[in-house]
Formats: structure tokens, C-alpha cells, sequence
């Protein structure tokens, strides 16, 4: 961005915090599916590309990814505020964002059930909607219970294994300190590939048979390749002795509702937790 340029947005900027009704831009996923669920969707004019639920983000201009954001991108959309989590980069953005005078928010990125409903109480009480934002941690911290009690009526505790994306010829996994390991937890079950490797990690077949899974799960971007990459595990001879491909215990996962950790991270542990627990 220009020396010259960049007043010039920071003036229109202003003059629109003046004249105009409230403006948000939301980056990162879990900071938009909140405002939508806090009733202020009405008020957000662009998004990030993280950013999917709900589906009617996909008709609003987008900025860029929030790791790898534009302060251009975003300040030519004229907020009035802008949210963000701790995940958001590179550094010289956010001292770009901060210096156009824009109410510029960056919250901690959620890493667990409880930083969801902080992250959900703190944007509700910085959009003064207090009120919504306790209603959805009621109600979220009703279904969590009963995750708890499903969870604890069931005595095993099965091998899990998450892949990233997998192909034919790449198979990514998620060690430990991964949103995929909580969520591998969260639901009861131990990551066979926690002790092995931190964040994500491409692992061989040979390694995959060793630990003989009892759940596959297999993330993805795009639900049109859900069955296709499920069927790199149904469909392939070397690893037909996995206990779960005996068992057809191989799930797909949108990585856009259940991993953005916002409201649907529960709702989506829950929609698992009954597929492998109770609907076979």
C-alpha cells in the first residue's frame, strides 16, 4: 500500500464510521459463524475465505485467507469494525489495520469447548448483544453435557486416525496440538498418532497398519470428494485387515463446520459421536 493511498482510505474510512451504519468484516471462521449465530449477520460486508457457515457467507466479497490476509482488502470494503482471532497474519497487516483507526478486534483463536463459549461471550458483549451471546452458551453447554453422559456410557475408548485431504499417493495425519486431536478427544477417542508427531505429519501405510485404527476419519475442503477419499481406504487391498475398514468405520469430515471451532464444532461432534456410537 502507498504512502499516498493509504490516508486517503483512512479518511473515507472515518467519514464512513461517521456517516453510515455499522460495517464488519469477519475473518477467520469461527469469528463469523458467532456473529451470524449472535443475530448480527445483517451488519457483516465481507469475509475471509475460512469463513463457510453459514452458506450464505459465500454470496459476501472475501479478503483474502486469515493467515495470509490484505489490509487493502480489507479496508477498501469501509468497516466500521473488524474481527478477527489470533490467528490472523502476516504482522505488518494488523499494524496497517491498527493504524487506519478502524475498531479493529483480534480475539484468541479457540482451542477447545471452553474457548468457543469465551470467544462466543466476548464478541457477544464487543457487539453489546450480551443477551444471544448467553442464550448460545446455554444451549451449547446443554448439548456438551450431554456429550458427556453419551460419551461416558460408552466404556471404550477406540483408535482413531484423521487424515487431512488424503490421495492416493499422500496420506496426512494429525499428531498432537492439532484442532483434529482435540476433536479425536472430544469424542472419546485416542489418537493413534498423538506420541508420534506434533501439528500434521505424512505418515506411510505401513505406519497406518501398525496402529490398526478402529475409526478413520478423513477430512475435507470440498464434499464432492468425500467418496472418493473414503474409497482410498474402502477400495484398497493393503489396507482391507484395518479393524476399521472391517468394520466400515471410516467417516468423512467437513473440516469447514467442525474444525473452524465455532458453535457447529459441538454440533458436528455430536453428529459423529451418534454415528459411530449409535446408528450402527
Amino acid at each position: 500500500m502507498s504512502k499516498i493511498r493509504v490516508p486517503i482510505i483512512f479518511v473515507l474510512i472515518a467519514l464512513n464510521c461517521i456517516f453510515c451504519k455499522e460495517r464488519i468484516v469477519t475473518i477467520g471462521g469461527c469469528v463469523t459463524e458467532i456473529v451470524y449465530a449472535l443475530d448480527k449477520g445483517n451488519s457483516v460486508v465481507a469475509v475471509d475465505q475460512s469463513s463457510t457457515i453459514p452458506k450464505k457467507v459465500k454470496d459476501l466479497p472475501q479478503v483474502g485467507y486469515i493467515r495470509s490476509i490484505s489490509s487493502e482488502g480489507i479496508l477498501s470494503m469501509f468497516p466500521t469494525k473488524i474481527l478477527t482471532t489470533t490467528d490472523i497474519g502476516p504482522v505488518k497487516v494488523i499494524e496497517q489495520i491498527n493504524e487506519s483507526g478502524v475498531d479493529f478486534k483480534i480475539f484468541d483463536s479457540p482451542k477447545s469447548f471452553e474457548d468457543i463459549l469465551t470467544l462466543i461471550s466476548d464478541i457477544a458483549i464487543h457487539l453489546d448483544v450480551k443477551e444471544n451471546g448467553d442464550s448460545l452458551n446455554t444451549e451449547l453447554t446443554i448439548l456438551n453435557d450431554k456429550l458427556i453422559n453419551l460419551k461416558a456410557n460408552n466404556k471404550s475408548k477406540p483408535k482413531i486416525v484423521f487424515f487431512m485431504n488424503p490421495s492416493a499417493s499422500s496420506y496426512t495425519a494429525a499428531g498432537a496440538g492439532t484442532k483434529a486431536n482435540y476433536l479425536i478427544e472430544y469424542i472419546g477417542g485416542e489418537n493413534i498418532f498423538s506420541d508420534d508427531f506434533n501439528k500434521y505429519s505424512k505418515v506411510s501405510k505401513e505406519d497406518v497398519i501398525k496402529y490398526n485404527p478402529d475409526i478413520i476419519l478423513v477430512g475435507y475442503f470440498d464434499k464432492s470428494t468425500s467418496k472418493k477419499m473414503n474409497s482410498l481406504f474402502e477400495s484398497n487391498e493393503y489396507f482391507e485387515s484395518l479393524t476399521a475398514v472391517k468394520n466400515k468405520n471410516i467417516f468423512g469430515i467437513d473440516i469447514g463446520s467442525t474444525l473452524n471451532f465455532g458453535p457447529s464444532f459441538v454440533h458436528s461432534s455430536s453428529d459423529l459421536i451418534n454415528k459411530i456410537y449409535f446408528e450402527k
